[in-house]
């Protein structure tokens, strides 16, 4: 634990000694990423595991060796290995209807599928069971390629990388850069990219705004182009603005007009957005419902994952299931 905090440049608070302090007969669980060690105790004939509450610890210490150690106690295979797809714009129960029959591609019952609902996006995970490595490619082979197969476009990433590692992966590839407006999501969508290694080649600007005459203004667009209802039109010009003027190869729009009155689960608000080059623009607009955050959240979400679409070539629009007509 002292080593933890001397390798951050840290002192160690002296209450943490306490989580040193373990049973005499306890078995020691590592923790890769926390300081709080896991233990395993036997308390007559039945093994006792302790873990810290944190879920990504807790994930790291099951995965790496409290179920390795029971699968060797079992007699069972004793290699696990955990393969995720990460997705948007499909819920939970849809997923599980759209993978139907799935683990039945391994008779052997190797191979179970779960899921982890994070709005707005759905991990479906794969936990598979082997003598080694080579027979667990084996069998996850088939079963990876039926979930690409039916999740389709809307897996937006697989295992450790995330929808803005990709998209700034595939800007990155093209040496090209950009540039982005948002309204209402308090800057999340720049925040989600600015921040990656290798984001200071590509990533130009970032605009904030509340009020769309005020991006407008930022932008160089005349008021009057700008007042009335937003549009898929509106969000167009909007981009094409934004890219013209930072010098990007690419500019995102993320324009939301959100319902009045008070916060409530039936709040929503209309979403328009666009992604423009010099020679074109692609958009979509979409109505989200279940209050301020919900629809925040959807924004930001859907802003992202359009343009990783749009750079991989795929159709910007398809409906979610979060979207109401």
């Amino acid at each position: 634990m002292e080593d933890f905090f001397n390798r951050r440049s840290r002192i160690m608070p002296p209450n943490n000694r306490k989580q040193a302090m373990l049973p005499v007969t306890a078995e020691i669980i590592d923790n890769p990423v926390g300081t709080a060690c896991g233990f395993a105790v036997d308390i007559g004939k039945a093994r006792f595991f302790f873990t810290p509450g944190v879920p990504r610890e807790l994930r790291r210490m099951l995965e790496e060796q409290i179920i390795p150690r029971l699968l060797a106690k079992s007699g069972l295979q004793t290699s696990i290995h955990l393969k995720r797809f990460h997705s948007y714009g499909l819920g939970e129960s849809h997923v599980d209807s759209l993978l139907t029959g799935v683990e039945e591609l391994v008779p052997d019952g190797s191979v179970k599928l779960g899921f982890r609902a994070h709005y707005p996006q759905l991990e479906t995970k794969l936990t598979v069971r082997g003598a080694d490595m080579n027979e667990i490619k084996r069998k996850l082979t088939p079963v990876e390629q039926e979930i690409r197969k039916r999740l389709g476009n809307f897996i937006l990433a697989e295992d450790d990388k995330t929808l803005e590692g990709v998209i700034l992966a595939e800007l990155t590839s093209r040496q090209a850069s950009l540039s982005i407006v948002e309204t209402f999501t308090g800057g999340q969508i720049a925040a989600r990219v600015a921040h990656l290694p290798g984001a200071e080649r590509v990533f130009r600007r970032g605009l904030v705004a509340r009020d769309l005459v005020e991006l407008g203004a930022a932008v160089g667009l005349p008021r009057a182009s700008l007042e009335g209802e937003i549009t898929k039109e509106t969000a167009e010009e909007v981009a094409r603005a934004a890219r013209k003027q930072s010098g990007a190869t690419h500019a995102l729009a993320v324009l939301i007009d959100l319902d009045e009155g008070p916060d409530r689960i039936e709040f929503g608000g209309t979403i328009c957005l666009a992604i423009a080059t010099e020679t074109e623009a692609a958009s979509r607009r979409s109505r989200i419902l279940g209050g301020r955050e919900w629809v925040r959240l959807g924004a930001v979400e859907m802003g992202l994952d359009c343009l990783r679409r749009y750079l991989q070539g795929l159709p910007v629009y398809e409906r979610i299931d979060f979207e109401k007509t």
